[in-house]
């Protein structure tokens, strides 16, 4: 357990768009591989779950990025 608050501390120091960008990132990778477990099935819902994911990845990655160019570009 030491581990894991050591992690939540060290993410919990970093600013706001570089954790939104690592959330992103997490949520984006997890997304992908709920895709690739599903394989070729058309209706399997962890296809779509991991398609969920994935797009909240990028979603949720972008807006880390923009955030972090208009803090850049304002200072």
């Amino acid at each position: 357990m030491a581990g894991v608050e050591a992690a939540i501390d060290w993410l919990a120091r970093r600013s706001r768009s570089t954790q939104l960008i690592l959330v992103g990132v997490v949520a984006l990778l997890l997304g992908y591989q709920a895709i690739r477990l599903a394989g070729r099935d058309p209706g399997s819902e962890l296809a779509y779950v991991g398609g969920a994911l994935f797009l909240l990845g990028q979603l949720v990655g972008f807006t880390g990025l923009a955030l972090l160019a208009y803090r850049l570009l304002t200072e």
